[in-house]
């Protein structure tokens, strides 16, 4: 009797969620684990970590929600596939993620590909179903999407809204800090990697009389991106962007084959739109016999490169490759 009265109640839930139809106005102020529940034991890691034990802690999101987080969250389900790189370098894991191709895809993310995250479809549309099935304790999703389904996934659980900023990576890392309870990790590495771009930039100096372009291919598509790290003269390596190159303000813009000639960087990093290594390698042999990008300087002198993907969603793991990529085939060669 109990078990059919439990499959009751989740499917009576389930009915709810899928049709949006609770008439419960939207909390202002969510628990991510409810107080009746008795403290877990400290674990090992607790008793020798000096920020755990913070709990509870009240998180104000990106909407200017307060999500009181009663315990570490150790059953996360996250909606924004452009910080997987944060949790990862945080030593944390989501338990279910949408848009799970970008572990296969991107090279940043390659030592983690084996992790088991249950897959819950696309950030655009997240099986709701699925994600019930899962119960996780917090659930993270991009600030621009709640107005589509963040209702239906607070019948679910407490949810956590974040910046589609991709041009903050070290706001993004500390905000994940403080819902792990990890402050100083998130410190830690924006010190690490700070460091390592600042020692590039050193070295890269040799080079300020060269001009660079990042191009993101697609199917006769060619984009000219502003990519902070690699052109910012305070926060990047401060290189040099051809003249002629898309407005400094922007990400990106498209532009012509013709167009790419006119700016003829010194060197070009190249990366899929898509974000797939395995396209871009396809793009680059059907370039072969094309005359104006034979026209390029960066072809015919051999100063034209891949660079991962995920260079483009400006986590904090992809700008580390970013770098170290650049600075071994610039320096090295």
């Amino acid at each position: 009797m109990k078990i059919i009265m439990r499959l009751f109640v989740s499917l009576a839930l389930l009915a709810g969620v899928l049709a949006g139809c609770a008439g419960a106005s939207e909390p202002t102020n969510r628990s991510a684990s409810s107080s009746t529940t008795p403290a877990p034991e400290a674990s090992k890691t607790e008793k020798t970590d000096p920020e755990a034990g913070k709990w509870p802690r009240t998180y104000v999101d990106a909407l200017g929600r307060e999500i009181v987080l009663e315990k570490k969250p150790e059953k996360v389900a996250l909606l924004f596939f452009r910080n997987f790189e944060h949790l990862f370098l945080l030593n944390e894991s989501p338990a279910a993620a949408t848009d799970l191709n970008v572990l296969e895809e991107w090279e940043s993310l390659a030592p983690y590909k084996d992790k088991e995250i249950a897959d819950i479809g696309s950030m655009t549309s997240p099986n709701l179903e699925k994600l019930l099935e899962i119960e996780p304790d917090l659930i993270v999703m991009v600030s621009g999407r709640y107005e589509s389904y963040g209702d239906k996934l607070e019948k679910i659980a407490p949810v956590i809204t974040v910046d589609s900023n991709e041009n903050n990576w070290q706001g993004a890392l500390r905000e994940y800090g403080k819902i792990f309870g990890k402050e100083q990790k998130a410190e830690d590495e924006i010190t690490r990697i700070e460091a390592l771009i600042a020692d590039s930039k050193e070295q890269l100096k040799k080079f300020n009389d060269k001009t660079f372009g990042v191009i993101m291919l697609g199917d006769k598509q060619f984009w000219g991106f502003t990519t902070q790290f690699v052109f910012n003269k305070e926060s990047g390596l401060g290189l040099n962007p051809p003249e002629k190159y898309v407005d400094m303000s922007t990400k990106g813009e498209q532009i012509s084959l013709e167009g790419l000639a006119a700016m003829n960087p010194d060197y070009m990093f190249v990366a899929d739109i898509g974000g797939s290594s395995k396209n871009l390698q396809g793009y680059l042999k059907k370039l072969e016999s094309d005359s104006a990008w034979n026209s390029l300087k960066a072809i015919k002198s051999g100063q034209m490169y891949a660079l991962d993907s995920s260079i483009a969603a400006g986590g904090p793991l992809g700008i580390e490759l970013g770098v170290k990529t650049i600075i071994k085939n610039v320096i090295a060669k």
